[in-house]
């Protein structure tokens, strides 16, 4: 077990070697980007201490963003409690699939008259929401904008052997029921 720890110390030491050779012929030539040369620093730091994450300072947190937002640590992240549907209102209370967290409450902007489509997008009075639009296919409301179709006209009766005149429905009735 120790000989298996101790050849992937070597293997390992040997890949960072490499590597480091390998930029070091790049960085004479000077093509190498800023930010790669940032992060391969990062490999000549003792490997048995990670790197500490950065930490969340509420007093930063709150600063940041709109003055509606209301921004809290969670996990040594700034979130948003009244618009992140991984932490809405709370922080790691998550908004189940197909909804939207608006103002620290989930909602489903597909049907809901006050967030129709996005959060606080409200329908006129009377109007639904539906598939994320006010109104959608709902007779307008607005005179002149529908359609009305004309009707057709009737043919002429047609004329009866006695001399009388009947529609089409009692010739046609007549010829399959005598």
């Amino acid at each position: 077990m120790v000989i298996i720890k101790l050849l992937i110390h070597v293997l390992f030491f040997f890949l960072v070697n490499s590597f480091h050779q390998v930029l070091g012929q790049y960085s004479q030539l000077n093509t190498t980007s800023s930010w790669l040369k940032n992060h391969t620093k990062s490999l000549t730091l003792p490997l048995d201490k990670p790197p500490k994450p950065p930490i969340c300072k509420i007093i930063a947190c709150k600063r940041s963003g709109p003055p509606t937002a209301r921004k809290r640590c969670c996990r040594n992240q700034c979130v948003d409690l009244l618009s992140d549907p991984n932490h809405c209102r709370f922080c790691f209370k998550r908004c189940r699939f197909a909804l939207s967290c608006c103002g620290g409450n989930c909602v489903d902007t597909n049907n809901d008259p006050s967030n129709c489509g996005q959060c606080g997008n409200k329908c006129e009075p009377g109007a639904p929401c539906e598939f994320g639009m006010c109104g959608y296919a709902a007779p307008s409301s607005q005179p002149g904008k529908r359609r009305r179709h004309p009707k057709r006209p009737r043919p002429p009766p047609s004329p009866k052997s006695d001399g009388e005149l009947h529609d089409d429905r009692d010739v046609m009735m007549n010829k399959i029921l005598p």
